[in-house]
């Protein structure tokens, strides 16, 4: 007898609700994980110049399965954008969730 597992072509989906606040001196970001039985975590990527399109284009402030971390590497009064790839067991990275933080905010 073969039994075959159905293999998994896509990612799972991307976070939701990306947000930023300060909080304590540095740039907290907050979101809402997938409920996708497959979720095995997320990774956050920071880049100052260009929103970054993969998890390895910038600079990785976390990885795990929490839905918040703190940007305490970097200045809040610096333009730069922030992305959160959700990620499976294989893994297969969704689409990001794209946050430009702005001095102005």
């Amino acid at each position: 007898i073969l039994n075959y597992i159905k293999k998994r072509r896509g990612g799972v989906e991307a976070v939701a609700n990306l947000r930023s606040s300060i909080e304590n001196g540095m740039i907290r970001l907050d979101w809402n994980n997938p409920k996708d039985e497959d979720f095995k975590g997320v990774i956050v990527v920071k880049n100052a110049f260009h929103v970054p399109s993969t998890p390895y284009d910038g600079q990785k402030l976390y990885g795990g399965t929490d839905a918040y971390t703190y940007d305490n590497f970097g200045d809040h009064d610096v333009s730069k954008y922030y992305a959160v790839f959700a990620y499976d067991e294989v893994p297969h990275f969704s689409e990001p969730a794209v946050l430009p933080y702005n001095i102005d905010n």
